[in-house]
């Protein structure tokens, strides 16, 4: 029987429509935190603090299997899908004799400008950004191997892990770091509670650019430190660079060719995943999910695959597609309803969801979020956002509409 697996140079590798819808929910369930309090600021202060003390037994817990099985694993998939998209351009692009780079300049700019503006003016915890600048970076790999992006990838997360390593088994421990500045964390959590509560639109929108411009400071975008910003951003970057060797290898497109690849994949995913989630949930060092957290991921992604290609899971896999195929203008939706939902121009409900409702609230936006999807495609060809983020790269106005048959 012949094969219909899909090509690079196909119009839509369909599975990747499911991993990353099924991304944009995953990092929903990490962000609603940000979305409804101080989870930054908090992080800081301790598992222990003015905050988590009402938290329930059932907060706590849900908290936990929200840190072991989403934190991480879900930005560094969706960090992994954004690298393999750029190798599919390539192809498709060389594929129909246009130059490649001037064009994904312009798709890095105009996420760039989309990313700016939702930070500064919907939501403070904007990845876009981040994204696009790293993108210029890509372009020097553009043409490395398969072997090379692998090597790349390994020695940067490794680069990046051995400080977390060193540091989880010092003394300290960090602790004398964290006692001089708990006093202006806590502060700085109370004021970004008492503002996004109850707060006027006015200086809701001063405390978003100030919550922004701290970020954007620790990772070195504030400072213009192009250093300290990829020493920040390596996570994300590595990603990129086993998405382009994903990508090129063809492990995902077509995965009847590559079962032994994906099954070590698999199989490394599982050891050497859940390993290192157990010992973190054991003694709490963050070194650990840090290692893990890839690993876990790509066992995530090798068991959609499969069951992806087993016709009785297809369907129901088939139902994050549509999500997938407009991620971008969910992703910034997402943000939408969330500081409507917890600011005080909206619902108001800052500082009052603890994870175990939080939780359901996710859910909620996620089922939402699915139906529209799907009826919007039923009329429209891509999402109003990727419309627009593709009509800025071909500097062309592209057709959203569906023909009629």
């Amino acid at each position: 029987m012949t094969s219909l697996q899909p090509t690079l140079k196909d119009e839509r590798i369909q599975v990747l429509d499911v991993l990353r819808g099924i991304a944009i929910f995953g990092i929903l369930f990490v962000n609603l935190a940000h979305f409804s309090y101080p989870d930054v600021y908090l992080s800081v202060l301790g598992k222990d603090n003015f905050f988590t003390e009402k938290w329930s037994d059932l907060d706590f817990g849900v908290r936990m299997i929200l840190d072991l099985l989403i934190q991480t694993k879900f930005i560094l998939l969706f960090s992994f899908l954004f690298r393999f998209g750029m190798v599919v351009m390539m192809e498709r692009s060389l594929s129909k004799g246009q130059r490649f780079v001037p064009l994904y300049i312009r798709r890095l700019l105009a996420l760039l400008i989309l990313g700016t503006i939702h930070a500064f003016l919907v939501w403070d915890g904007d990845i876009l950004t981040q994204y696009a600048l790293l993108g210029f970076i890509l372009l020097l790999f553009r043409k490395a191997k398969t072997k090379t992006l692998v090597i790349w990838a390994a020695a940067l997360y490794l680069m990046f892990s051995i400080p977390f390593l060193l540091s989880s088994f010092s003394p300290s421990d960090g602790q004398e770091w964290k006692q001089e500045t708990i006093q202006q964390i806590e502060q700085e959590a109370k004021q970004t509670l008492q503002v996004y509560s109850s707060g006027s639109f006015k200086e809701i929108a001063e405390q978003r650019i100030h919550d922004r411009m701290a970020y954007m400071s620790m990772n070195g975008m504030l400072t213009y430190n192009p250093l300290v910003f990829f020493l920040a951003s390596i996570p994300y970057f590595s990603m990129f660079l086993l998405g382009a060797a994903a990508a090129k290898a063809g492990l995902l497109h077509q995965p009847e060719k590559h079962r032994q690849a994906l099954k070590r994949v698999w199989l490394a995913g599982l050891i050497i995943g859940v390993g290192s989630h157990v010992l973190y949930g054991l003694f709490e060092k963050e070194v650990f999910m840090l290692i893990g957290a890839p690993f876990l991921m790509f066992f995530y992604v090798t068991t959609i695959v499969y069951l992806y290609h087993k016709t009785r899971f297809a369907k129901p896999l088939q139902y994050f597609s549509a999500v997938g195929r407009t991620a971008f203008t969910n992703y910034l939706m997402q943000s939408v309803i969330g500081t409507w939902i917890f600011y005080h121009f909206g619902l108001g409900l800052y500082g009052k969801v603890y994870p175990a409702v939080g939780i359901l609230v996710t859910i909620a936006i996620c089922a939402l979020q699915m139906i529209v999807s799907h009826l919007w495609l039923r009329t429209f060809r891509m999402g109003p956002f990727e419309w627009l983020w593709r009509s800025a790269t071909y500097l062309k106005w592209q057709p959203i509409f569906k023909e009629s048959k």
